[in-house]
């Protein structure tokens, strides 16, 4: 604070240079006693209305499994399926930090969280759906399989805990890795391992991104692709995604991921859900990000998901 470093030097000469007489000392209380009441304040203003909605601006219908994220941290939330949110994971944001509300399907909405708190209800507009061409298939088709099938590695993704405490809230939470087909194809079925897992029930997204540089962008496709975990399961889960006519070209860079969305209570403390990975590869990239709207953080290893695809040559 070199404002009150300089006033005190030059009323108390003969003190140190950090010294404040009783004027200053209270003024700086008094100032810092104001920043925790407004915080305070605001904290308690997400507690009084513990839940958000989130509805169709077409109908008022709601809108399930939607992220709540601040932009540029890692703080937000899913909606459930119903479309209520809890505000508690907000409560550390500015009142000036944007809160951005998504869903696969719709446009995002954007508000300030001053504003959030205000009306802790938000709309979404559904995205107008162009109309693509629709590739069909070759009947010279190849089965590929782009990514990790294997199951080992030191790595593990996933939700981790000491022995004796609970996991961390992971509503919004994303794992994925980098992908590019040699050759043009469609894809069959997204397979992923599951080392660990203690709890009844996971609800995840599989998404596509497209990749700019060394970062996941925009995404490749406005269906909203599900998978559930049932009790404990672990293994390999393979999820059909043929009826989503899903093609990507030769050389196409691509991130796919998994954001968790929904789970119950674990069964026990500690570490309970993960995915192996081998670390360190050299020739790999995997990447996480905390909510749906916090920074990505690449780490050189590769995680056990992948893609079975149909591989042709023009």
């Amino acid at each position: 604070m070199p404002f009150y470093r300089l006033r005190a030097a030059q009323s108390l000469p003969d003190r140190s240079p950090l010294a404040l007489t009783p004027y200053y000392s209270r003024r700086i209380i008094g100032f810092c006693l104001i920043i925790l009441i407004h915080m305070s304040m605001a904290s308690a203003a997400w507690a009084q209305t513990p839940q958000g909605t989130i509805t169709r601006a077409d109908s008022g219908a709601p809108v399930p499994y939607a992220s709540v994220g601040v932009k540029g941290k890692p703080l937000g939330t899913v909606a459930n399926e119903t479309g209520q949110f809890p505000l508690q994971p907000l409560a550390q944001a500015l009142p000036t930090d944007t809160i951005v509300v998504s869903c696969v399907g719709f446009l995002p909405q954007k508000q300030t969280a001053a504003q959030l708190r205000q009306t802790p209800s938000v709309t979404l507009t559904p995205q107008a759906t162009q109309l693509k061409e629709v590739a069909v298939r070759h009947g010279k088709l190849r089965p590929q399989v782009l990514g990790r099938e294997s199951t080992g590695g030191v790595a593990h993704w996933g939700n981790w805990a000491p022995k004796d405490s609970l996991p961390k809230e992971m509503r919004g939470w994303e794992v994925g890795t980098f992908l590019t087909p040699s050759d043009n194809c469609f894809v069959d079925a997204f397979s992923v391992y599951i080392e660990r897992n203690a709890l009844r029930f996971v609800r995840f997204r599989l998404k596509l991104y497209a990749v700019e540089g060394s970062h996941p962008t925009t995404l490749l496709t406005d269906q909203d692709m599900q998978f559930v975990l049932s009790d404990q399961q672990t293994g390999w889960v393979k999820v059909n995604l043929r009826p989503y006519n899903l093609h990507l070209k030769k050389n196409q860079k691509i991130a796919l991921a998994m954001q968790w969305l929904d789970n119950d209570e674990p069964r026990a403390k500690g570490k309970y859900i993960s995915v192996p990975a081998a670390f360190p590869d050299a020739f790999h990239r995997a990447y996480i990000r905390d909510k749906s709207e916090a920074g990505w953080q690449i780490f050189p290893v590769n995680p056990s998901m992948n893609l079975s695809v149909q591989a042709y040559r023009d």
